[in-house]
């Protein structure tokens, strides 16, 4: 993400660069403009991959958390988190793979909604199942179901 915002400004100040430049000096910014707008699309690329490993690890997560759960209000919360993080995944996947600019906007939207519904879950999870010791891993509070 980093990488991409530093070839984005790269690009606008070399613009700025391009109005006020000699024609003999255009096409040497127009040259860089161009190597910049590949580095850009690289940085992207390489973003959209490492989005989706870390997607896939926190599926894989869930997945753990929800074989080792017994309590049958847990499971529940706990599917309905995987649900919305899977969705935020593939969300995600459509956005990196999206071409004109009006689809983008509405996957942005779309994720935007997804993510709101994950941290939701996410939040839900958390209070159910309760804090542990980062030392021991015993319990520190857990909400019991009825």
């Amino acid at each position: 993400m980093k990488a991409q915002l530093k070839a984005v400004k790269k690009v606008v100040a070399l613009r700025k660069q391009l109005k006020s430049a000699s024609p003999a000096k255009k096409a040497a910014i127009k040259a860089k403009i161009a190597k910049a707008k590949a580095s850009i699309k690289r940085a992207a690329k390489k973003y959209a991959k490492i989005a989706a490993k870390a997607d896939a690890k926190k599926v894989a997560s869930i997945k753990r958390r929800l074989a080792k759960a017994k309590d049958p209000l847990v499971r529940r919360v706990l599917k309905a988190q995987l649900k919305a993080q899977k969705k935020v995944a593939a969300l995600r996947k459509k956005l990196a793979a999206a071409k004109s600019p009006k689809a983008k906007a509405a996957l942005k939207k779309q994720l935007k909604v997804a993510k709101a519904k994950l941290s939701k879950a996410a939040a839900k999870v958390k209070s159910l199942v309760g804090k542990r010791c980062k030392h021991c891993g015993q319990k520190l509070f857990a909400v019991k179901s009825n």
